[in-house]
């Protein structure tokens, strides 16, 4: 979709706060804390999710007080669509010998439908790492069974198009410390 600054101006106005600055980051200092627990004696291996995870990564891993590897994963289900298909394409996978054995949490933004993530944690649990985790900052309800399950949850939001801290609408606004729901008001957003 093409936009002009005014229809992005627009996106903005129709679109009301669900989840303010203060609530993530109190999620994600709970979620740093519980994770802390589990890695005493471990050097893990996080790998964000590009490109809504790397937000929500960068303040998880501040939080973190001990040591750990840190890298990135990119595999995507839409591409440059919206809404996509079910196929999965690959940017960029883990070197298999800088996981093999070791324990890894995967750091994403949103557990939407669960295929992209689904398809991440089958790669890395295939390839041989120790412990796989799945960590959240938003797990959607979305009415229906998933194929994959977060072991951490920042916050649970409503079947909504969300947007802000780091998940994006048509690309924009990935930066806003706050999560938004769009409401969409008509097809010009006026």
């Amino acid at each position: 979709m093409q936009l002009d600054y005014q229809h992005s101006l627009n996106i903005l106005k129709n679109s009301e706060c669900i989840c303010t600055e203060s609530d993530l980051t109190q999620a994600v200092s709970r979620i740093a804390k519980q994770i802390e627990q589990e890695i005493i004696g471990e050097i893990p291996v996080f790998l964000s999710v590009m490109n809504g995870g790397m937000f929500f990564g960068a303040n998880l891993l501040q939080k973190i007080s001990g040591p750990f590897f840190s890298d990135y994963i990119h595999a995507s289900r839409y591409g440059d669509e919206t809404f996509g298909s079910s196929h999965i394409t690959w940017y960029r996978q883990p070197k298999v010998e800088e996981i093999r054995g070791k324990v890894v949490y995967i750091l994403d933004d949103i557990l939407d439908e669960g295929h992209t993530l689904a398809e991440i944690k089958r790669f890395l649990i295939n390839a041989g790492v120790k412990m796989c985790k799945l960590v959240v900052l938003i797990d959607k309800n979305i009415g229906k069974a998933k194929p994959v399950t977060a072991d951490y949850v920042g916050l649970v939001a409503p079947n909504r198009y969300l947007f802000g801290y780091g998940m994006d609408i048509y690309g924009l606004y990935r930066q806003l410390p706050n999560i938004y729901a769009y409401n969409q008001v008509d097809s010009n957003d006026s």
